[in-house]
């Protein structure tokens, strides 16, 4: 249950409340003269991470198709390099209720593994709220928005784990299977037009395409939204955003059609309420997003020049998403981030059934040490069927403690 709640980011749309803009640029001069060329990247937690070199600094950005900017996360980078800030800018904060300020550095050298450096413009948080270390188990510096790439088409492949970039949409790849959905792309992300049947009724959603959100499908709620909750529901931990840790609920919608061309059934489901009048202060109006767990299940072309999408479904594209059903949100702590506690133990869940309490430091996970482990590793561990009985060694207070989780699911 925990594992795609806690690697999730809201942040990802991170909303900027000011007059203030960064200047727009086009992508064309990342390939130089030639006409495309392919950029690895590591497949981690569900997040895509890109090495990204700043002043010839190798930082770790996240491929974000859902934010619009690239922003740095730790200030003392730029300080350290000495550049230059304009006045704060106010941002809204991943729950949409707190507010904090970041930066605007303009100018900085930015290049990606075998492009071009290229000079961008750079949002800085004033702090680090995140600590995507801690959720992840991996350093990671920012992100990288859609405006990076703007003037060119990318190709993400996840299964070889690369992104190509065109300086026109590539017609021979698109005659192999490709589809063309009905998107609408507003500061350059792409919402595509989907449909859910939810509690037994069929609704029309816009749906923003996320490679930043780590969890599978996640829904708007309000008072006057189109969804409500399912009937199996729990409270639960969307993870961590700029304003603090981000609550809301975990179901499962009944059907998810991505523009009547791909379908996905008992989908698990995440939602995040939100006072109306607040959302449509800050952001364009959107239903939900979609992330990596169904996104990796696809090859995609984005064309941010003419505002296209086209995905080509991998074989069983729509078989089963495997989920954390255990309850515990766990996070990294350490210099090498090989130390683990228990952040937070969702309510009914098989964790707290289990006795595991906030605060437990995760010594052992069955006969070896999870120090032997990355936290990835250990989710993917969670990730079992119901039935499956999973013992943990936990110290608490200084004693060792041990536990057994018996998975099951409720929802």
């Amino acid at each position: 249950m925990a594992s795609k709640l806690i690697t999730y980011l809201l942040l990802l749309s991170l909303l900027l409340r000011s007059q203030s803009s960064v200047s727009q640029v086009l992508g064309l001069e990342l390939l130089g003269d030639q006409e495309s060329l392919s950029i690895p990247f590591d497949y981690k937690h569900n997040f895509l991470v890109l090495e990204v070199r700043m002043a010839n600094l190798p930082l770790k950005f996240l491929l974000d198709t859902g934010a619009e900017h690239v922003i740095l996360f730790r200030k003392e980078i730029t300080d350290i390099l000495g550049f230059t800030y304009e006045e704060p800018l106010l941002i809204a904060g991943a729950d949409l209720q707190r507010t904090m300020y970041a930066y605007i550095t303009r100018g900085i050298p930015l290049g990606l593994k075998n492009t071009i450096t290229v000079d961008r413009d750079l949002i800085v948080l004033e702090e680090d709220f995140l600590h995507m270390d801690e959720l992840t188990g991996e350093s990671i510096d920012g992100i990288l928005g859609a405006r990076f790439f703007r003037g060119l088409s990318v190709e993400i492949d996840y299964r070889k784990k690369k992104i190509i970039l065109y300086k026109n949409v590539p017609q021979k790849a698109l005659k192999t299977d490709y589809v063309k959905l009905q998107s609408t792309f507003i500061n350059h992300k792409p919402y595509i037009n989907c449909s859910i049947n939810s509690n037994g009724q069929q609704i029309d959603t816009d749906i923003l395409m996320d490679t930043g959100a780590g969890i599978a499908f996640l829904l708007f709620l309000n008072d006057e939204s189109k969804v409500s909750l399912p009937t199996n529901y729990m409270v639960g931990n969307l993870g961590r955003g700029l304003g603090g840790d981000i609550k809301g609920y975990m179901g499962k919608t009944q059907e998810l059609n991505l523009d009547s061309n791909f379908t996905f059934n008992d989908l698990i489901t995440n939602y995040q309420y939100y006072e109306k009048d607040t959302l449509e202060n800050l952001i364009v109006s959107r239903d939900g997003l979609i992330g990596n767990p169904i996104l990796e299940r696809f090859n995609i072309i984005i064309d941010y020049v003419n505002g296209e999408l086209y995905l080509k479904p991998h074989r069983n594209y729509n078989k089963e998403i495997d989920y954390d059903i255990s309850g515990l949100v766990l996070y990294a702590f350490g210099q090498e981030l090989s130390n683990y506690f228990v952040k937070e133990v969702l309510p009914g869940s098989p964790a707290e059934k289990a006795g595991i309490k906030s605060g437990d430091i995760v010594k052992r996970m069955g006969f070896l040490s999870t120090k032997f482990y990355t936290l990835e590793q250990i989710y993917q561990r969670l990730i079992r069927r119901k039935g499956k009985k999973i013992k943990l060694t936990v110290e608490r207070k200084g004693q060792k403690i041990r536990k057994t989780i018996l998975l099951s699911d409720n929802l």
